[in-house]
């Protein structure tokens, strides 16, 4: 009986349709082309609706043409498809999720304090990435799990550009923080964090701490009309997994000083100091020209002399030369002298010199050089006892520092 009332229903449906070209199922009066009202629109049952065919997949041969538009409802997600509406679109040849650009969705997430409820980007995911916005606020590109408030994870290039076209507000990347809270700001206190820019590696087995970074940071206790601030540079060494971020490999304090292995420099360039170990010395100069025209203040290292010029010649700092040699000075009779010459290559009149025995010495001997010519200084006994004194032959010492 039900099968014959289903049939009459058609006949009479087929005939009745083309006669309006309006159908209407639950009324006499269909208001358009197909019209199902509910059965109370002011307290509908849990059956009023229209259940559009449902596919746990979808078919293995693509549709054609003449399903250009066809709906189903996916039941289970499918690669990069997820579960909802879709339709047949044959101009790009694939299904297009059929509940605009964003789509509710749930993925679970690492971090606790992140609601796993999120929104995702539909064209996107269809592409094969994912592009979602939390629902506690953190947006991820490239991954549904973020580890961060703003994430972007993309294999290759992942430059960020920030361009501007009205000079001179130029692009800003701006740190603002504050202690309190956004309702209720209040100062920093000394060495608190501003901001950071820091890079992280693979440890083998996850991601790794800080090893590098740039850090901006109070420099003492904020107050009203007064803000002073630091930058920390901190890197990581070899056989070492993390930066030691009390212990910055260079600063520039608040008061404009530069520490390079120092925390708090006390001059405008402060350098730490160097140890015996090799590559460790505090500064060094490359060899190279000098200036064609001397520049007040220009220090210069050439390979050979050190120069400085205090103001517009250039002036030999310092240049230490040294030789040791045997010198076999004659009886010295009392209150008399005796000089012996020793070579020392680049020695120049009017140099400073000094010099001593390399072992003990006759008492009442007393000696002084002098640079007497270029490469020779000149070694001065004098004998100030009232006897005579025979020197021993032995190894002699000399310097000259220009």
């Amino acid at each position: 009986m039900k099968n014959i009332t289903y049939a009459i229903f058609a006949v009479l449906l087929c005939i009745y349709a083309p006669a309006i070209a309006q159908v209407g199922i639950g009324t006499s009066s269909p208001k358009s082309m197909l019209d199902i009202p509910a059965s109370n629109p002011a307290s509908p049952s849990n059956k009023d609706g229209i259940l559009i065919p449902r596919i746990n997949a979808f078919p293995s041969v693509n549709p054609g043409s003449s399903q250009d538009g066809m709906l189903v409802f996916l039941t289970t997600a499918t690669g990069t498809y997820k579960k909802g509406f879709h339709y047949w679109d044959d101009t790009p040849k694939k299904w297009i999720a059929y509940n605009g650009e964003w789509s509710d969705g749930n993925v679970p997430q690492s971090r606790g304090d992140f609601n796993s409820n999120l929104i995702y980007a539909q064209q996107a995911s269809d592409g094969g990435v994912d592009v979602v916005i939390l629902d506690s606020g953190q947006i991820g590109m490239g991954t549904s799990n973020l580890e961060e408030s703003l994430e972007l994870k993309l294999a290759g290039d992942n430059d960020i550009q920030i361009s501007s076209a009205s000079p001179p507000d130029a692009p800003q990347l701006v740190f603002y923080t504050t202690n309190g809270s956004f309702a209720s700001p209040q100062f920093m206190n000394n060495d608190e964090p501003i901001g950071y820019i820091t890079g992280k590696v693979w440890t083998g087995t996850g991601k790794s701490g800080d090893v590098a970074n740039i850090q901006i940071k109070s420099d003492g206790n904020h107050s009203a009309g007064s803000y002073p601030t630091k930058i920390e540079f901190n890197v990581t060494g070899p056989g070492s997994t993390n930066i030691n971020e009390y212990d910055p490999e260079m600063v520039i304090s608040s008061k404009g000083n530069m520490g390079i292995g120092l925390n708090n420099p006390s001059a405008v360039l402060e350098i730490k100091a160097g140890t015996s170990i090799a590559n460790t010395a505090p500064l060094k100069l490359s060899s190279g020209p000098n200036l064609s025209t001397a520049e007040t203040g220009a220090i210069e290292y050439d390979g050979t002399n050190l120069y400085f010029t205090p103001g517009t010649s250039r002036k030999l700092l310092l240049k230490g030369l040294t030789n040791t040699g045997n010198l076999d000075f004659p009886n010295i009779g009392s209150r008399g002298t005796s000089e012996l010459t020793m070579t020392v290559a680049g020695a120049a009149v009017g140099s400073s010199c000094s010099c001593a025995p390399n072992s003990s010495i006759e008492s009442n001997l007393q000696w002084s050089c002098y640079v007497s010519g270029a490469n020779t200084v000149t070694v001065r006994l004098t004998n100030v006892s009232t006897a005579s004194v025979n020197p021993a032959n032995k190894s002699w010492k000399v310097s000259v520092i220009e």
